[in-house]
């Protein structure tokens, strides 16, 4: 009965659906039975590019989110030991860790995931911009590939387990900690791949803000990691080393995401550019050609029927100052060329 009941269904959507969809897409290649309808092809889907927000709302709804996913992951943080002396069996650290720590970590994660996959349509869509010749798109690849090792670090600790690695096996470290084995690669990294990120989405004012912002962050966290936390933060540093990234990261989605929406728009031909300049001509040839026109367009009073500007077939132009139309200069220049020729 249920069968009965889908296979139904299914027949009236396509009923419904044929008188929207263009003829072409019913067409069957002989022989073919499909087992889905004309409303499952290819070009009745959404592209990659629709997923691009144009409304500038769904970003701040997006941002604002990701800000309540951290302050929420605050206040457990600070009531954790209230919290757990309400439930004995559940400690304050326990509760730290997994309702703030892990709770902003993963939201990190996914915010540098969704930026890779942005960056990975903005490399797909740069790429094919006939004006740049030093080929600055593919820092937009690049962007993808640190993106997502950043969140498998995030994730893992691995770059603090390596960094207490070489410290112990070359016996100095850079910061207390062994920090240094993987903050200064990181600011190296990141700082080049930021100013990279900014100087191209410079043309869009509102991601090069955020990008702007996003720089800030993070160089504030590395002041904090690198134990250079300001006095007037000293009381919570971990609360500093929580909402830094995260903000960050926020900032950086956000940066690519008005940033998308403007390449997207370019592509359309919806943003208006200002006309460059053409370049300079050089005088003899724009001499030449201006002599050339003067020649062709010249009065027909000036014609006459003996000379060797007469028509080929012997015929007079009738003598008035009108502009010669494209084929009688056509002619006129056959002419031309024919005697210089004798």
């Amino acid at each position: 009965m249920a069968r009965n009941e889908r296979r139904r269904r299914v027949f009236n959507e396509e009923v419904l659906t044929a008188g929207s969809l263009p003829s072409d897409s019913m067409v069957l290649i002989p022989g073919d039975t499909p087992r889905y309808g004309a409303g499952a092809n290819i070009e009745n889907h959404p592209q990659v590019t629709d997923l691009v927000p144009r409304r500038y709302r769904v970003v701040a709804m997006l941002a604002m989110l990701a800000i309540g996913i951290g302050g929420l992951a605050e206040v457990a943080a600070r009531y954790a030991q209230p919290w757990s002396e309400m439930v004995p069996v559940v400690s304050a650290a326990e509760i730290t860790n997994t309702l703030a720590n892990r709770t902003v970590a993963w939201t990190s994660v996914t915010m540098l995931l969704l930026f890779a996959g942005y960056s990975r349509l903005l490399f797909s869509l740069r790429r094919h911009r006939v004006d740049d010749y030093r080929g600055r798109y593919r820092v937009w690849r690049t962007a993808s590939w640190v993106a997502v090792g950043l969140g498998f670090a995030t994730i893992t600790g691995i770059h603090t387990v390596v960094g207490r690695i070489l410290g112990h096996v070359t016996g100095w470290n850079v910061l207390p900690g062994s920090p240094g084995w993987w903050l200064v690669p990181a600011i190296l990294l990141g700082g080049w791949l930021m100013v990279k990120l900014a100087s191209d989405a410079a043309e869009c004012r509102v991601a090069l803000t955020a990008y702007v912002l996003a720089i800030g962050c993070f160089a504030l966290t590395a002041i904090c990691v690198a134990g250079f936390t300001p006095t007037w933060a000293a009381a919570w540093p971990d609360t500093l080393g929580r909402v830094l990234p995260l903000a960050g990261n926020t900032f950086l989605l956000v940066g690519s995401l008005l940033f998308a929406r403007y390449v997207v728009l370019d592509v359309q031909g919806l943003i208006e550019h200002a006309a460059s300049a053409q370049l300079p001509q050089p005088a003899e040839t724009k001499t030449v050609e201006t002599q050339t026109i003067a020649e062709v367009e010249k009065p027909l009073s000036t014609i006459s029927a003996d000379s060797d500007d007469a028509w080929i077939d012997g015929t007079e132009p009738e003598a008035t100052e009108r502009r010669l139309s494209k084929s009688e200069r056509k002619r006129l220049r056959k002419q031309q060329n024919r005697n210089r020729a004798a």
